[in-house]
């Protein structure tokens, strides 16, 4: 099977993981629920703050860049703010930021707890503040999810001081986790993603077809945008 463009020119039908991941600086050009979660058993979230959980490396080498990145819009599905993973190359990016606004790049990691429940966190990337400042939401996320690649952990809000603590699970844990074989990743990471969004799936050969995106097109309204000086910038 094909897709078709414009042109009429056909080419090869390419599958989510085929197209090219956002640029290292797509964060730099850009500003900043699962739907029906009963009907799936994979989840489209972070692991419970009770769950020991381990996440997918694809390299083995415990490093968080080996997860490929993606970007995260949310579209109106049935009245509910629904999460839809976009993939794609830059020129389908950029459409989408032009046409949705906000936009989100990260990292989708599959992750397994101890109790053999499977699901994808989507991590956004970590960026940094013109004075070299992080968020420390984003920033322990992302410290806890490369963590996770080698060790057993857990995720906690921390709302108090306006982070994630990471707990590491036990010598004793992570040795009965070793003699069952633990974690095992049966599913493919590439099913694994389908599943959680539930088909919420965007791409160039399907977005100009999806009626959720189609129907969050519209004119952008033209605004007149000032610095604190007085000087305009948009």
């Amino acid at each position: 099977m094909t897709d078709t463009i414009n042109d009429n020119t056909p080419k090869p039908k390419l599958d989510i993981l085929d197209y090219p991941e956002p640029s290292a600086d797509y964060n730099e050009k850009i500003t900043e629920k699962a739907f029906e979660v009963h009907a799936s058993k994979v989840a489209a979230s972070r692991p419970k703050p009770t769950e020991w959980f381990r996440c997918y490396d694809p390299k083995g080498n415990g490093d968080i860049r080996d997860i490929r990145r993606a970007v995260l819009i949310q579209l109106n599905v049935k009245g509910m703010e629904t999460d839809f993973i976009c993939f794609g190359d830059e020129d389908f990016y950029n459409r989408i930021k032009q046409e949705v606004g906000k936009v989100t790049v990260g990292r989708p990691a599959m992750w397994e707890t101890s109790n053999g429940r499977t699901g994808i966190w989507f991590v956004a990337e970590l960026t940094y503040s013109e004075n070299g400042n992080a968020n420390p939401w984003t920033a322990t996320k992302n410290d806890i999810l490369e963590k996770s690649l080698t060790k057993w952990v857990r995720i906690v809000s921390n709302r108090a001081d306006g982070y994630y603590d990471g707990y590491f699970a036990s010598d004793d844990k992570v040795a009965m986790y070793v003699e069952q074989g633990k974690p095992k990743f049966k599913m493919d990471y590439q099913e694994c993603i389908k599943k959680a969004y539930q088909g919420f799936v965007l791409t160039p050969g399907n977005i100009d077809t999806d009626p959720h995106y189609r129907d969050m097109l519209g004119d952008k309204v033209q605004t007149e945008v000032k610095d604190q000086k007085g000087k305009k910038i948009s």
